[in-house]
């Protein structure tokens, strides 16, 4: 990872996939690079105004500072807590788990 951030392009491909953690749903979109890799991602999903809300707000800004810095999600993923059954902990963890089952996050 580096400090240097490579900004995305104003028009830029993204995917919308829909992800339910502990039984409330989320609308994740992906934003990608001219050459595939992934570089943002934003949530659309609880009530908002709400804490858990906000919270995922900001831990996407962050997963999407740490990408485009080449951060690598599996290695995000990877430095994350899991549950007893080897599932995401968190909804921070299922939306990392969400990018490495993307084939373009082979691409880091």
């Amino acid at each position: 990872m580096t400090d240097e951030r490579l900004p995305l392009s104003s028009r830029r491909k993204n995917q919308t996939i829909d992800l339910v953690f502990d039984g409330v749903c989320y609308h994740i979109t992906i934003g990608f690079y001219a050459n595939g890799r992934i570089g943002e991602v934003w949530l659309n999903g609880p009530r908002p105004d709400s804490a858990l809300y906000h919270i995922t707000q900001d831990a996407c800004v962050l997963i999407s500072h740490l990408l485009q810095r080449f951060a690598s999600p599996h290695k995000l993923f990877d430095s994350l807590p899991r549950a007893p059954d080897g599932s995401s902990a968190s909804v921070v963890g299922a939306i990392i788990e969400l990018l490495i089952s993307l084939p373009e996050a082979e691409a880091l």
